[in-house]
């Protein structure tokens, strides 16, 4: 699934990066800045979607993506249970490697995109982005060159 366009694979990698910071990427910082972003931007779609509705949607996700990434299926149960979705994927990421973490990051906050575009729209799923990160994604993150 990735109804996302590239311009949210690349705000969402963006996104990631500056969470990371400019030090070396440990794994645990790695994780953290996984768990940060997608707690952020699971505050700001729960005013949307309500906190279960935003469980469900990271569930799916983690769900989508656990043939690529087959540790995330060991986490699941705690999304369900109600921890926080930022510490649920940060516990699940901690001791994999930076890049592995990065890319099991990429692919499950672009899978919640996905899902909301094909509820809500591009245009609608790209507002929410930027509302919630107004000042951290650059001017190329928002290039309409790829509309598709």
């Amino acid at each position: 699934m990735n109804d996302a366009t590239p311009r949210v694979r690349r705000a969402l990698t963006q996104l990631l990066e500056h969470e990371t910071g400019a030090g070396p990427t440990t794994s645990a910082v790695a994780a953290a800045a996984a768990g940060r972003v997608l707690e952020r931007l699971s505050e700001r779609l729960s005013l949307v979607l309500g906190s279960i509705g935003v469980n469900a949607l990271v569930l799916r996700a983690v769900v989508l993506s656990k043939p690529e990434f087959p540790f995330l299926g060991t986490h699941v149960v705690p999304l369900v249970r109600g921890e926080g979705v930022g510490e649920a994927l940060r516990t699940c990421l901690h001791e994999q490697e930076p890049e592995v973490i990065k890319e099991a990051s990429v692919t499950i906050l672009v899978t919640v995109m996905s899902l909301l575009v094909r509820a809500l729209g591009e245009r609608l799923t790209w507002s929410l982005l930027k509302q919630t990160w107004p000042d951290a994604l650059s001017p190329e993150s928002e290039s309409q060159e790829d509309a598709g």
